[in-house]
C-alpha cells in the first residue's frame, strides 16, 4: 500500500507546475504529508524483537493508534475541510464548512482527553464518525455546487471530482470498520485476512484515483 501512496505523491510532484497556481497545489502537499505520516507511523516495527525503539515496549506508545488518530483521522479531515473551503464558491457553504471543522477539532480534543487510555490502545469510534461527517459534508457541498452550475458538463476534467469520489468511498467503507477494531486479534485469522483485503483494495483505489485525476484533469484557476 505504501507503494501507491508514494506513487501518488511522486505523480503530484512531477505535475506540480501544472497545478502550482491553483488550490490543487495544497492537495499535492497533502499527498507528500501522507507518505511521511505512513512511513513514520511504522515505528512500531522497530519496537518488537529488540529493535532500535525497543525502549518503547510496554509504554503507551508501543502501538500507533494514537498516531493515526491524530495525524490521519483528525489532521486529514481538517485538511479536506480547509481544501474544500478553498474550492467552494458559495460563501454560505464555505462558512458552514469552516465552522464544522473548528467544531470537529474542539469536540475531538475533548473526546480524546476523556478517553486517553483508549486513545493509545485502540481506535476511538466517535472520532472516526466525526471525521467521516466532515468528509461527507465536504463532498456533499462540492457535488451540490457542480450540480447547480455548468461545471457538471466537464466534471471529468476536474481533479476535485476525482478527489471527492475517492475520499467519499474511502471514508464510507473504512469508518464502519472502526467499530470492529476492538475485536481485532491475530487469533481471528479470517477477520485479519478480510481486514487486510479491504484495506488493500480501498487504499489502492483511492490513490490510483488520485493519480488518474492528477494526470487527466485540467487546472482550475481561482
Amino acid at each position: 500500500m505504501l507503494f501507491v501512496e508514494i506513487l501518488a505523491a511522486v505523480t503530484g510532484l512531477l505535475l506540480y507546475n501544472k497545478y502550482k497556481h491553483t488550490a490543487a497545489k495544497y492537495f499535492i502537499y497533502f499527498l507528500v504529508y501522507t507518505v511521511i505520516i505512513v512511513v513514520l507511523g511504522r515505528y512500531t516495527f522497530y519496537i518488537k524483537n529488540d529493535g532500535i525503539l525497543s525502549f518503547l515496549d510496554g509504554t503507551v506508545l508501543e502501538r500507533n493508534y494514537w498516531w493515526y488518530t491524530l495525524f490521519w483521522k483528525i489532521a486529514a479531515s481538517t485538511f479536506f475541510g480547509f481544501y474544500y473551503s478553498k474550492i467552494l464558491v458559495n460563501k454560505v457553504l464555505k462558512k458552514i464548512l469552516k465552522f464544522s471543522v473548528f467544531f470537529f477539532l474542539f469536540i475531538s480534543i475533548v473526546i480524546i482527553l476523556f478517553n486517553l487510555p483508549l486513545y493509545f490502545t485502540n481506535i476511538i469510534p466517535s472520532v472516526s464518525i466525526l471525521s467521516a461527517l466532515i468528509i461527507f459534508q465536504c463532498v456533499f457541498f462540492y457535488f451540490l455546487e457542480i450540480l447547480q452550475s455548468d461545471k457538471i458538463l466537464s466534471f471529468y476534467t476536474s481533479l476535485n471530482f476525482y478527489i471527492s469520489v475517492a475520499i467519499l468511498l474511502f471514508w464510507l467503507i473504512k469508518t464502519p470498520l472502526s467499530f470492529f477494531e476492538p475485536y481485532y486479534t491475530k487469533i481471528d485469522e479470517d477477520y485479519v485476512h478480510l481486514r487486510s483485503c479491504i484495506n488493500l483494495v480501498i487504499i489502492s483505489f483511492m490513490y490510483i484515483t488520485y493519480i488518474i485525476g492528477l494526470i487527466v484533469s485540467k487546472p482550475e484557476y481561482d
